[in-house]
């Protein structure tokens, strides 16, 4: 968008040289602190400001520091508009910055033509993100946002991974309330289509239509950003304006996605084979387990039998990895024999069993 810093000369009426010089900006930063609605920070935003006493303006013709008057007029914008609201003050006493948790409230179409040097009736912008700070700290917290899809004017939320749907208002529906408003909107009950914290009455029907008198309220939007509406004020459809639907990405940015999409692809497919191979390796020692201690219990007429340590069982039996031999001088004295003392550390095993552990 073109703006124009003007500085005006109290005393001569002339405007200063870097009043003819317009400059680009990607977004508007709006005072919000003492304010209610984005229209209050628009008024604030393009207000004139006197420069006087120590802030007086040093003027080229007349010479001399004299009384002025600054303003920011705003000459063109483009199809989307950027409002970055300061919800953010710095502190000087303790240098440390504050979240303006205050409500604001803003429209679900704004007109800006109003706005510009040289009004126009073409500039009807539409609502179509909320960018959001959750959390008391400025310095902390957590951000998410809030998009509309322009072909059906549906809203999502994108926290992070995780996408959830909002209905037709940008802060989700209270559910059993847009029936409730219907009804009273049938009995002619006069009712205004507002959204107090985030929860929204209005009937679905009104949200896929223009809702000029529609207005919205947050105590955590930081960032919205309006477009320009494919339609002006009397509701017919401009030609200038290019819809979304009738747009395609990219190529470039199709060629990105369908290379991500290939790796996830491939990603996946080597985890699914790394699973089933796992699942297979783990299977597999469950039965080589399960065989030896079905084989291990040693019956009193057993004439051949082995004793091997409790502790190296146990640890053949519960690791994935088991150990690469039978160790048991855990149980054995200095003599290489088992003493009685031991016994509580030990187990009897079959012949059977022995054998299979020493084949491992």
């Amino acid at each position: 968008m073109l703006v124009i810093i003007c500085l005006r000369c109290s005393s001569c009426g002339r405007d200063s040289e870097a009043s003819s010089k317009m400059e680009d900006f990607y977004e508007l930063e709006l005072n919000i602190k003492g304010l209610s609605n984005l229209e209050e920070s628009l008024d604030d935003y393009l207000s004139v400001e006197a420069l006087n006493g120590e802030n007086q303006y040093s003027c080229e013709s007349c010479q001399k520091r004299v009384d002025a008057t600054r303003c920011i007029k705003l000459r063109s914008l483009p199809p989307v508009v950027n409002f970055q609201l300061k919800r953010y003050v710095f502190l000087p006493k303790t240098t440390t910055k504050k979240k303006i948790s205050s409500s604001f409230s803003f429209p679900g179409q704004l007109d800006m033509g109003k706005r510009l040097s040289d009004p126009s009736s073409n500039y009807i912008y539409d609502l179509a993100a909320i960018l959001i700070h959750k959390g008391s700290a400025a310095n902390s917290g957590h951000y998410v946002a809030h998009i509309k899809d322009e072909s059906n004017g549906h809203w999502w939320e994108f926290d992070d991974e995780c996408v959830s749907s909002l209905g037709f208002h940008p802060f989700g529906e209270k559910p059993g309330k847009s029936s409730d408003k219907a009804d009273q909107k049938s009995e002619g009950t006069s009712t205004e289509g507002s959204v107090a914290n985030g929860n929204n009455s209005s009937h679905h029907e009104a949200a896929l239509t223009s809702n000029m008198g529609e207005m919205f309220s947050s105590t955590d939007a930081y960032m919205l950003m309006y477009k320009r509406s494919s339609k002006d004020e009397n509701g017919i459809k401009s030609n200038n304006i290019v819809e979304a639907s009738n747009s395609s990405l990219p190529r470039h940015l199709m060629d990105e996605i369908d290379a991500l999409n290939a790796s996830c692809v491939n990603e996946c497919g080597e985890y699914l084979s790394k699973k089933d191979n796992l699942l297979a390796s783990i299977q597999e020692r469950r039965q080589e387990v399960k065989s030896v201690i079905t084989e291990a219990p040693a019956t009193p007429d057993d004439d051949s039998y082995f004793w091997i340590s409790l502790d190296w069982l146990r640890q053949w039996a519960d690791n994935a990895t088991p150990p690469s031999s039978i160790d048991n001088s855990p149980i054995q004295c200095e003599h290489g024999k088992v003493p009685a003392s031991k016994v509580t550390s030990m187990k009897r095993l079959s012949a059977k069993a022995w054998e299979k552990l020493l084949s491992k």
